[in-house]
C-alpha cells in the first residue's frame, strides 16, 4: 500500500510539472506574438517622400526614344553612376526663348539649342545621360545629339573636341560646343546658346541652366570651342 501510494504521489507530481511546463510554453508564445504584433505596424510603415524633395519632371518628347536607345547602349558598355541630387527648376531666359539671337546660328544649331531649353531645371547626376535620371555636363551634350539628330557622338569632352572643327570665341554660333578647364584638361562642357551665354548641366546640387561665358567661374576657365556638324 505504501509503495502504491508513493508511486501515485510521484505520478501526480510529474503530471503537475508537465502541466506547468506546458503553461509556460503557451505564455511565452503569446508574449512573442504580442511583441511581433506591436512592432510590425511600425516596421511596415514607410513615409512617402516630401513633395519638395521629388525631382522635377522634364518635358516628354516622342523623339526621346532615339536618344534613350543610344543611352542604354552606352550604359551597357560603361555602367551607370550614382550621385543623383534633385534641384529646383530654372526658368528659360527671355532672350533665348524665341529664335536665334546674338551669335547667329545654323538651322541645326538652332534646333539643338531649342531642344536643350526643354530640359532647363533637370537635375544634375554624375554619369547621367537621360532626362529621366538627370545629366552631367558631357552627358547632356551627348544626349542632345542623339535626341535631335539620332547621332551617337563621343561621350567624353576630349573626344568631342577631337571630332569637331575648332571655332574662335569671336566666331561662336548657336549649337557650338564650348569647353572649360585648366592645365590642358577639359573639366566642363556645354552648348553655346547665343548672346554670350551657354546652356549646360552645371554641377552636383544645381540643374541644367543658362550661364554667361563671362561669369566669374567660367571666364577664367574657358579653353576652346568646336563645331560638331551632325552627319
Amino acid at each position: 500500500m505504501a509503495a502504491r501510494a508513493e508511486h501515485c504521489t510521484h505520478a501526480r507530481a510529474q503530471a503537475l510539472f508537465q502541466t506547468m511546463a506546458s503553461s509556460l510554453v503557451v505564455l511565452a508564445a503569446l508574449a512573442l506574438f504580442a511583441t511581433a504584433g506591436a512592432l510590425s505596424p511600425a516596421m511596415a510603415q514607410v513615409k512617402a517622400p516630401a513633395k519638395s524633395k521629388l525631382k522635377p519632371v522634364a518635358k516628354a518628347d516622342p523623339t526621346d526614344s532615339v536618344a534613350d536607345q543610344l543611352n542604354a547602349k552606352w550604359q551597357q558598355e560603361n555602367g551607370a553612376f550614382a550621385g543623383f541630387k534633385a534641384a529646383q527648376p530654372a526658368a528659360t531666359p527671355a532672350s533665348l526663348s524665341t529664335g536665334p539671337a546674338g551669335g547667329g546660328g545654323s538651322d541645326w544649331g538652332d534646333r539643338l539649342v531649342s531642344r536643350a531649353m526643354n530640359y532647363l531645371g533637370t537635375p544634375y547626376r554624375y554619369g547621367g545621360i537621360s532626362p529621366k535620371t538627370g545629366f552631367d555636363c558631357s552627358g547632356f551634350v551627348y544626349y542632345l545629339y542623339g535626341a535631335v539628330f539620332g547621332q551617337r557622338i563621343p561621350r567624353m569632352p576630349h573626344d568631342m573636341a577631337r571630332e569637331g572643327t575648332p571655332v574662335a570665341r569671336a566666331d561662336l554660333k548657336r549649337g557650338d560646343i564650348v569647353f572649360f578647364g585648366y592645365g590642358g584638361t577639359f573639366t566642363h562642357v556645354g552648348i553655346y546658346a547665343g548672346n554670350g551665354q551657354f546652356v549646360h548641366a552645371t554641377h552636383r546640387g544645381s540643374p541644367v541652366m543658362v550661364t554667361a561665358l563671362d561669369a566669374d567661374y567660367y571666364r577664367t576657365r574657358y579653353m576652346t570651342a568646336v563645331r560638331l556638324t551632325p552627319q
